[in-house]
């Protein structure tokens, strides 16, 4: 699915004109990131669960691996630089060895922010082709990243800010390309759970401030009940319990409990 391109804020001084462009990557579960996904369902292992799709650590056995391999090679052929970012240190070091001499990091919250800059430094440097790989937690702030213009979201994550930021530093003045945004998203998974909690909640949040400035005008008017769900159906715990109860169901094991919290270990 492609969606339509956004100019780029303009500012003074700045030629040509930008875009950036997202464009939703959706692609099948193999056989063994199906027995992996089942595998963190298990055990109620939200973290694995999302990066199952990566598990088998081949192009050949992950769907999700062999197009972010196949966006890098038609990025390289038109001589354009990449930043790969996941919010998982594992799947940061899947891509990394799949790309070999390519890759350039992974950048991860571990590495000081000198060691940040040289990595970043070398990408910009390098002539022709180059894949940046970076934590999204990391790579999203304090640094410029203009040269890359080709993102590629390996997951999607629960706080939308986290991925603008991380977009935005490709795309902030300064950039004289397009940015294309590749968002990889496994089909009857998690990713799609998040991503339809994440719109539910854009659709809440906005009618809560349509609500609350009604309630400063007039209180009576407002259903306080209406905001308290709101304000539960936000937190990431309730979201993540609801996404391992809809997916108990669809893997019809429902003999497996759900936990009040998923475990969130990585």
């Amino acid at each position: 699915m492609r969606k339509q391109p956004k100019p780029a804020p303009s500012f003074a001084g700045l030629v040509q004109v930008y875009f950036v462009e997202h464009l939703m990557q959706h692609r099948a579960l193999s056989p063994q990131t199906i027995a992996a996904y089942r595998d963190a369902f298990a055990s109620c292992n939200f973290m694995a669960m999302r990066r199952a799709a990566y598990a088998p650590r081949t192009p050949e056995h992950s769907a999700k691996l062999r197009r972010l391999v196949e966006i890098v090679d038609e990025a390289a052929s038109n001589d354009r630089k990449v930043v790969v970012f996941s919010y998982f240190r594992d799947v940061l070091e899947i891509v990394a060895a799949e790309l070999g001499a390519a890759a350039v990091g992974p950048l991860t919250g571990s590495v000081s922010p000198s060691v940040r800059q040289d990595m970043v430094d070398k990408f910009t440097a390098r002539k022709g082709p180059a894949v940046l790989v970076s934590q999204i937690q990391a790579g999203g702030v304090g640094l410029n990243i203009q040269a890359a213009s080709v993102v590629i979201l390996t997951e999607p994550q629960w706080k939308p800010t986290m991925e603008d930021q991380a977009i935005a530093r490709c795309h902030r003045m300064g950039q004289v390309r397009s940015v294309d945004v590749h968002r990889l998203l496994a089909e009857d998974s998690v990713d799609q759970r998040m991503l339809e909690i994440l719109a539910t909640k854009a659709i809440l949040f906005d009618e809560y401030a349509r609500r609350s400035e009604l309630k400063e005008i007039s209180p009576d008017a407002v259903d306080v009940s209406d905001l308290k769900a709101t304000r539960e159906a936000s937190t990431q715990a309730e979201a993540e319990r609801r996404i391992l109860e809809m997916e108990r169901k669809r893997l019809r094991l429902e003999s497996l409990p759900v936990p009040e919290q998923a475990s969130s270990i990585e």
